[in-house]
């Protein structure tokens, strides 16, 4: 699978979770979904739902314009890990967690939600087993 394919795979996932619960990556009075591109040099860009903004995901550092979390931060680090290497994403990224932390709703999406995108990931092998 090439680069362009994994973010394919990414961005069917991004709409999939924009869909459910809480609505992550997607700007419902724009209606308008996050994405992942890969650039003619292979390097990934996420375009911001909420800002618009192309960020340059491989920096370290601030990512100016991500209008998202830490979590979300993360799991888009492994969406671009996913893209640039075929290494999948953790499964712990989208639980289930145990009922001590956050009452097993990290995201705060609800328990089906969350497993239905942990579905979709593993379909898409997006996610590690």
């Amino acid at each position: 699978m090439t680069k362009k394919e994994r973010a394919e795979k990414v961005n069917k996932l991004i709409h999939f979770i924009g869909d459910r619960g809480r609505g992550f990556f997607y700007r419902n009075n724009t209606q308008c979904y996050a994405t992942v591109e890969v650039d003619s040099r292979g390097r990934v860009w996420w375009k911001d739902d909420y800002t618009g903004k192309r960020i340059y995901t491989h920096s370290n550092h601030r990512w100016p314009g991500f209008s998202h979390g830490g979590t979300l931060r993360d799991l888009v680090g492994h969406f671009r890990d996913f893209i640039m290497s075929a290494k999948k994403v953790p499964s712990y990224c989208f639980g289930p967690w145990p009922e001590t932390y956050c009452n097993g709703d990290l995201w705060g999406y609800g328990k089906e939600n969350m497993e239905q995108i942990r579905m979709e990931a593993l379909r898409l092998e997006v996610l590690e087993p």
